[in-house]
């Protein structure tokens, strides 16, 4: 049996392999395991040939540690390693982005090219998902961003970065829109408003350390980014009239949570 290799980044990080395609693999982590009760799962497919560019991880006999069951059936996850697993993992060796629902629904995002001379300055709404976790509040475009976070130079950086492009949607007085699914929304407007007030400091403020994920796939905006000091690897979420048309029944999943 083929096997494939996987990224979790959200919830929990960790390098699996497994016989099963990718929504297969998704729908297992979601709803097929009683090690995760409930939430979403965020994950990438991996380059098999991924040891080529690292030594972290034990994989030479990986063919033995994931063989079949005996009946004959999939080993649907093997753990490699769940320990800094996205900072040994260099960008050109992550492919396709996944998305499942709690119910097991998955949805596949591709690599788009990601225009950076058409960002403009204003405030953007990040949710960092792996290695680091907060929600932070920031005047960087995602290019400039994720090149700050991760600087060496800075006294707070990470290797590589992997986050989540959120919708900002705000009324002429500043005011949230009622329908983007945050908990604690004045905070957020709040911390929009300093960021906005403080000309000349620092551009990005942290809104949550541990945020809640509740409705996630509801308050995408552009995205998904990940990236380094090598580059940046941008996944676009689907407009709305495409998720209803073409991913109908991933997106009733995706907004029902």
């Amino acid at each position: 049996m083929q096997i494939h290799y996987y990224v979790t980044c959200s919830r929990f990080e960790a390098l699996v392999a497994s016989h099963l395609d990718p929504e297969a693999f998704g729908t297992y982590m979601a709803v097929g395991s009683k090690k995760l009760s409930s939430g979403h799962v965020i994950f990438f497919e991996i380059d098999p040939g991924f040891a080529r560019y690292t030594d972290q991880f034990k994989v030479d006999d990986i063919e033995t540690r994931c063989a079949p069951h005996p009946d004959g059936s999939p080993k649907r996850s093997k753990y490699i390693s769940v320990y800094r697993v996205m900072e040994f993992l260099p960008l050109p060796v992550y492919s396709a982005l996944y998305l499942t629902t709690p119910d097991g629904r998955v949805l596949r995002l591709d690599e788009t090219p990601y225009e950076e001379s058409r960002d403009h300055l204003s405030p953007n709404l990040y949710l960092e998902m792996c290695p680091l976790v907060p929600m932070v509040a920031s005047f960087l475009p995602p290019g400039p961003f994720v090149r700050s976070m991760t600087d060496r130079r800075n006294a707070v950086n990470a290797p590589r970065l992997f986050f989540a492009d959120l919708l900002l949607d705000r009324d002429p007085k500043g005011n949230l829109a009622g329908s983007l699914p945050y908990a604690h929304p004045l905070h957020i407007q709040d911390i929009i408003t300093q960021l906005e007030q403080d000309e000349g400091g620092k551009p990005t403020k942290t809104v949550f350390r541990s945020p809640d994920l509740h409705g996630l796939f509801r308050a995408i905006r552009r995205g998904f980014f990940l990236g380094d000091q090598t580059g940046v690897k941008f996944y676009k979420f689907p407009a709305r009239e495409e998720l209803e048309v073409r991913h109908h029944h991933w997106w009733l999943s995706a907004s029902g949570q």
